[in-house]
């Protein structure tokens, strides 16, 4: 089973929803039967209907507010598992709506569509990932590569191994760039 199908809250607002669904279906054909029972005995339907109004639409309320509230949490369900897309701009535009709107503070908008923040191993990856871009465009020299991956490793963000590999790597490339020249 995957992990949607696992959802405890899936099932039961989908089950409610069903189950709703077809009561609400079956008070419709209830009234319904009754109403023509009515025509084919002559009878006016008015009074028909009159009669059966109040239980009726007591147990039509609830089913409705039922369907109403299993439909809602099953969407909400789908869309909290969704693939929803996560960026700076729109968390911050949910960040603003919670702001402008209080009650939707309690769905944790900003929180669902802001991208969580790099880790640290991310963080020194990209780093690294620059300072190779750097090195290769030409921005920086060799010594300046070295005396800032060596900043990295002091710093802990990388381990020496991954460091050096680098290094070696882009030394040949470098040697191949130097000699295409």
């Amino acid at each position: 089973m995957t992990g949607l199908s696992r959802n405890k809250w899936l099932w039961l607002f989908g089950t409610g929803l069903l189950l709703s669904g077809a009561v609400g279906i079956i008070i419709a054909g209830y009234v319904g039967l009754l109403a023509d029972s009515a025509v084919a005995s002559g009878a006016p339907v008015f009074p028909v209907l009159l009669d059966i109004a109040l239980p009726v639409l007591g147990s039509l309320a609830v089913v409705v507010a039922l369907l109403a509230l299993s439909g809602v949490g099953l969407l909400w369900v789908i869309v909290r598992s969704a693939s929803l897309p996560r960026s700076d701009r729109i968390g911050a535009l949910a960040k603003r709506a919670e702001r402008e709107y209080p009650p939707l503070r309690a769905l944790g908008l900003a929180d669902l569509f802001t991208p969580p923040e790099p880790s640290a191993d991310e963080q020194a990856e990209q780093a690294l990932a620059e300072l190779k871009r750097q090195y290769v465009d030409g921005e920086i020299t060799e010594a300046e590569f070295e005396r800032k991956v060596g900043r990295l490793v002091a710093n802990d963000s990388i381990d020496e191994v991954h460091a050096a590999r680098e290094r070696n790597r882009l030394r040949d490339d470098g040697l191949g760039r130097d000699r295409g020249r």
